[in-house]
């Protein structure tokens, strides 16, 4: 093949990848500039930590405000990261399915649970506005009250024929706490399925496991090293 039939071919090349550029740009410039999202839980300050509660008790005196008080509690925080180079918009973290461990080690999916979403870290809601590439976010998982306080608060002072008072409970921090209660989880093991997704993103897929001894321990170290267990599976 002649030189100039070279050039002819390379620029006939040139031409057509320069057309296939033009009518795929936005794709290929949409694949190139997205975010990532990533899950991750540390079961330490600052994604887990004490802190306190202020919760209301009704006063003896009809007309008379409500008393207030505080309760400590131990918060549980999943870290929702954005590793790519465009925002995450409209970010949001749900649970589809929660599953508890049976005596034989296997895991039945509890059927009372109502899948929703988790609300955002100190700002509550479903959505978090956005996430710039390169920081991250904390969304509330949930939170364990001290089993004094917990029995003197309204909608977490439910017992179990087989749970002591004594004993801890895991309260999912849901955008709704449905009269159900399927968002207390008394001490066992268990497997929560958690989509988290954006306008602008492809949504991940992760199952957390959590396990809740029922043990309180005035001492952050102690709690977070022997009464929760969380590790991300997948």
């Amino acid at each position: 093949m002649a030189i100039t039939d070279w050039i002819s071919a390379v620029g006939t090349l040139v031409m057509a990848l320069v057309a296939i550029v033009a009518i795929f740009q936005d794709k290929i410039r949409a694949w190139l500039m997205r975010p990532r999202l990533r899950v991750s839980i540390s079961v330490a300050p600052p994604d887990c930590q004490k802190t306190k509660m202020r919760y209301s008790l009704p006063s003896p005196d009809v007309n008379a405000p409500a008393r207030e008080r505080m309760a400590d509690v131990y918060y549980f925080r999943l870290r929702v990261s954005n590793s790519g180079n465009q925002k995450a918009e409209s970010v949001e973290v749900f649970v589809a399915q929660l599953s508890r461990q049976q005596a034989d080690g296997s895991f039945r999916v509890v059927d009372s649970f109502l899948p929703m979403n988790l609300v955002w870290a100190h700002l509550g809601g479903m959505l978090f506005p956005a996430i710039a590439p390169g920081t991250y976010k904390h969304c509330d998982l949930g939170y364990i009250l001290d089993p004094q306080s917990r029995k003197m608060i309204p909608g977490e002072h439910t017992t179990w024929p087989n749970v002591p008072p004594d004993k801890t409970i895991l309260t999912l921090d849901t955008v709704v706490k449905p009269y159900t209660l399927s968002y207390l989880l008394p001490f066992g093991t268990y497997h929560l399925v958690i989509l988290v997704a954006a306008a602008n993103a492809k949504a991940i897929k992760n199952t957390l496991e959590v396990r809740v001894t029922g043990d309180w321990y005035d001492d952050e170290r102690e709690m977070l090293g022997q009464g929760i267990g969380i590790r991300l599976l997948h």
